[in-house]
């Protein structure tokens, strides 16, 4: 009968413990974002999502539903506009400050969440809130 060799036996044991320790450290590096604000679509089955994070200015916006129609917001506020859009069930879009969508903190900024279709929003499934950022 086979009998493992110790030097066998210590690196199956190490690359199990690298294999199982590996998982868990890269997971401790992702943070959750504990939202401030969410805003949904006003469709009878919303079909955008909308969240706004204000430290860090993290403004996420998700197409939630498998109905044809994208999600568009448009962030306003004094001296500062911002739109973008995404399709496609389960996908999602974020801009935030570090990649140049600043905020001025304190300031107030109006979100307009809509379903968009062939480039159109559609009015009657908007949205809208007013937060601070």
């Amino acid at each position: 009968m086979w009998k493992p060799r110790k030097k066998t036996t210590l690196r199956c044991a190490a690359v199990l413990a690298a294999a199982l320790a590996f998982p868990a450290l890269n997971a401790t590096s992702a943070q959750a974002i504990d939202w401030d604000h969410t805003l949904h679509t006003d469709d009878g089955d919303p079909g955008g999502r909308l969240r706004f994070e204000a430290h860090g200015d993290i403004v996420e916006i998700c197409d939630i539903e498998a109905d044809g129609w994208a999600v568009e917001v448009s962030v306003e506020g004094y001296h500062y506009y911002d739109t973008f859009s995404v399709g496609g069930n389960g996908k999602c879009k974020t801009h935030r400050a570090s990649g140049g969508y600043d905020l001025t903190e304190g300031s107030t900024y109006a979100f307009t969440l809509d379903l968009v279709k062939d480039g159109v929003p559609s009015v009657r499934y908007e949205d809208y809130a007013q937060w601070k950022a």
